[in-house]
């Protein structure tokens, strides 16, 4: 390799463009996938470009809203399993940002990558004694996304009274992680698993019920519908370059009508983040969002049918970008509590006091 240059005035290279850090990211993809590399040097070129504190800026409140989704869209298109921890990393963030102590606010400036774990093992995580704002823990959480490469995270467990009551932890610890309970057909490069909590101390982020509380709670799903978009958006793609020069009439009309899902899904989450990140967000934001989330899954779900049905048995070929991807996405858009979340924007909308069409 040549020297780097000794004149200490000499001019620094410049940063890798958004475009340019996707692309290394999604040429890595495949071998994430089959376990043959970790995603650490993705996670590093996003923090070494810049990538990852613009869209942190951009998706915290009163942050460029449209420009966060879009380098989501970037990321989901490169690479699902990378985009699910980055968001976890924002995620965290935001929280810190809004309720954290002015302690825990300064202690994020680092590299440290951050994460959100919310699901219960068993034994649960649970507050085992508290001093001040210090607290020690038992129990664990499962479904960990990065274990090895989240060094703090975001850690929620339930009062006496049941109220969520949120942890900053530290989580770098190997020993506690438990990656081989990641048994999983899409996902696989997330690194999630279990994590033993058993005595660990955290710091108390926020006051009871802060975690659930809108429109931050259910309102940041458009996040994750800006990674789910995408990842429809990658699957066309690699669908249309299948498909060159020159598909037949049918053929033809399926990538039509693919392309068409994946830009039906980034409206509806434009707009649902426009709405939920208003500085002063409409009495329906949250059901906006929740619309949009069913929306989005529709679409993924009918593109996932129209990607098999143009490509064939080619789309379940092991070690292609197609059968990556659509395992990938069919395995993201199941979040928790789905036909809740449906239920709940429909009952919000049935008690609106305007008629559909002036909600938002």
């Amino acid at each position: 390799m040549p020297s780097p240059p000794s004149n200490a005035t000499a001019t620094r290279l410049p940063h890798p463009s958004p475009h340019m850090v996707c692309a290394a990211i999604a040429r890595r993809a495949g071998a994430a996938d089959r376990g043959e590399d970790d995603l650490s040097a993705d996670i590093a070129a996003l923090v070494d470009s810049g990538l990852l504190a613009r869209l942190t800026r951009a998706c915290l409140p009163n942050g460029d809203t449209l420009a966060g989704c879009d380098i989501l869209r970037a990321l989901g298109r490169a690479n699902l399993s990378v985009g699910r921890l980055v968001e976890g990393h924002v995620n965290a963030l935001r929280l810190i940002r809004l309720y954290g102590q002015p302690v825990q606010q300064a202690s994020v400036s680092g590299p440290v990558l951050h994460g959100v774990w919310g699901a219960d093992d068993d034994p649960p995580a649970r507050i085992d004694s508290q001093e001040g704002k210090d607290a020690r823990l038992s129990g664990g959480k499962k479904f960990c996304s990065g274990l090895g490469l989240v060094g703090r995270a975001v850690v929620t467990v339930q009062d006496d009274e049941g109220a969520v009551q949120m942890l900053l932890v530290d989580v770098g610890d190997p020993r506690r992680a438990d990656p081989q309970s990641w048994q999983v057909s899409g996902m696989r490069a997330t690194a999630s698993g279990r994590y033993d909590l058993e005595g660990l101390q955290g710091g108390l982020l926020g006051k009871p019920g802060d975690f659930l509380r809108e429109p931050h709670f259910e309102g940041g799903v458009w996040r994750y519908l800006a990674l789910h978009t995408g990842g429809l958006e990658a699957l066309a793609e690699a669908v249309r370059q299948k498909l060159n020069p020159n598909p037949q009439p049918l053929q033809a009309a399926r990538l039509f009508e693919l392309v068409s899902a994946a830009n039906t899904a980034r409206l509806w989450t434009e707009a649902a983040a426009l709405a939920a990140e208003s500085p002063r967000p409409a009495p329906h934001a949250v059901a906006r969002v929740l619309m949009a989330r069913q929306a989005v899954e529709t679409a993924c779900q009918h593109g996932i049918a129209l990607a098999e049905r143009a490509v064939g048995t080619a789309a379940f070929a092991s070690g292609t970008s197609i059968d990556r991807i659509r395992r990938d996405l069919a395995f993201f858009l199941r979040q928790a509590d789905l036909d809740g979340k449906m239920l709940r924007a429909s009952t919000d909308i049935a008690e609106a006091g305007q008629p559909v069409g002036e909600m938002w």
